[in-house]
């Protein structure tokens, strides 16, 4: 179990009395919010949902914990039997993870599920601009540009929510294959995620780069040949791919999105001045 686990099942843990999912998120959020380094740097990050903040990331790992036996099925509730484990896990913890578990609590556990989503809309309402109880304003549809995106080193609610924030809405996949170990981010996922907060997806593996083209990146140059390779000899086959993401970036505000973080060292880098060429848009990498 990782810190941010023990995070949430000490908080369900110290609770009074059974919390609510939605009771639960806020507090995570608060946490993250108001005391970030007892949350430490891999904490949940959050997205702007239904009922206000949420993370997709933490709403899986509570299911994690209850296939696990450290929750009741249904129920955020630490059954019987899973009480000592459940302890044992907590007493990992450090000292200020803890002390911030507490502050958290103090502040915020005794509040009505009302009173308290009150509060965090008040105070942080970039988080309910979405809601279905008290919409906001949401962020205004960027300007039609061609816009790329990297995924590295990023959660998917941490994508998600800059994309929403940026005004974008609408993905481009452009990687050949749309698989990923890491989650959130698998084609099927990514697509029903995406819906799930007003975001279209779309995959196009055209524009991708064959895995077979990538098995030795180890050189300094390595890279540069890759997406020379791309540009001379991929791109030409694929002005039909290339007209179709330029009419969708011409439609609505669209991101091309692949894996690395750095559009120089990847080949969206390389396809969005095609792109551009094609749909006498303007380039920004967010």
């Amino acid at each position: 179990m990782i810190t941010r686990q023990r995070i949430m099942l000490s908080f369900i843990e110290r609770a009074d009395g059974i919390p609510k999912r939605t009771q639960l998120m806020k507090w995570l959020f608060l946490m993250r919010k108001e005391a970030p380094k007892a949350a430490g740097p891999s904490f949940y990050e959050f997205v702007p949902y239904r009922f206000g903040p949420f993370s997709f990331q933490a709403y899986r790992e509570l299911a994690a914990l209850e296939s696990s036996g450290f929750l009741e099925s249904g129920d955020l509730k630490i059954p019987a039997k899973g009480r000592k484990d459940a302890r044992a896990e907590v007493h990992r913890l450090s000292p200020r993870a803890l002390e911030g578990i507490d502050s958290i609590l103090r502040k915020y556990g005794t509040l009505p599920l009302e009173k308290l989503l009150d509060d965090v809309y008040e105070r942080y309402p970039w988080y309910a601009s979405r809601s279905e109880l008290r919409p906001r304003e949401q962020a205004k549809p960027a300007p039609l540009t061609v816009y790329t995106v990297g995924y590295e080193g990023r959660s998917i609610d941490a994508l998600l929510d800059h994309l929403l924030r940026s005004g974008i809405r609408r993905i481009i996949d452009v990687r050949k294959n749309a698989m990923s170990r890491k989650y959130g981010f698998a084609g099927k996922t990514i697509a029903r995620l995406c819906a799930d907060v007003g975001i279209e997806y779309t995959h196009v593996p055209s524009l991708g780069i064959p895995s077979s083209l990538r098995a030795d990146l180890s050189a300094p140059d390595a890279y540069e040949r890759l997406f020379d390779r791309y540009e001379n000899e991929i791109l030409p086959d694929a002005t039909g791919g290339i007209a179709h993401v330029a009419d969708l970036c011409k439609e609505m505000p669209s991101a091309l999105m692949c894996f690395e973080a750095s559009s120089r060292q990847c080949h969206r880098g390389r396809l969005a001045p095609h792109v551009a060429d094609v749909s006498h848009l303007e380039i920004k990498h967010l």
